[in-house]
């Protein structure tokens, strides 16, 4: 596995395809999905201070750190539950060392059977009033 960082090379497209494949209880920070030109305006204004397209012998999804060091990983559904996830985590972690949190969606059940398994706390609980 490696992980490809997303803003030394164009991949806007490889990231698009991703994207499509989220299903809504994936995702916490929208809600449909953006137009092409909303997607290419929200990479190219550098949302993450790392932001990585995971790789094997194809591209399997992305993983990403914001400057308050929360993590968001995501694994194309034809490659899950083969501990990719788990590995993409460790590799950020090993080039980014230090405490990291994850927001997961709260009907996103084997997220959190993920983040529990590798020893996460909950430490909150956050609503939305739209």
């Amino acid at each position: 596995m490696r992980l490809i960082d997303v803003y030394s090379t164009d991949c806007k497209d490889i990231l698009y395809k991703i994207l499509e494949q989220r299903q809504p209880q994936e995702s916490i920070s929208h809600k449909e999905m953006p137009s092409w030109d909303e997607h290419c305006a929200f990479v190219d204004s550098r949302p993450y201070q790392i932001w990585y397209i995971i790789l094997t012998s194809v591209d399997v999804g992305t993983i990403y750190l914001t400057d308050q060091r929360e993590i968001g990983v995501f694994i194309s559904p034809g490659f899950r539950g083969q501990g990719l996830a788990r590995q993409a985590i460790e590799l950020l972690r090993e080039r980014h060392p230090g405490r990291i949190l994850a927001n997961v969606n709260p009907a996103n059940y084997a997220s959190r059977k993920l983040w529990e398994s590798m020893g996460g706390k909950l430490i909150q609980v956050t609503f939305e009033i739209e």
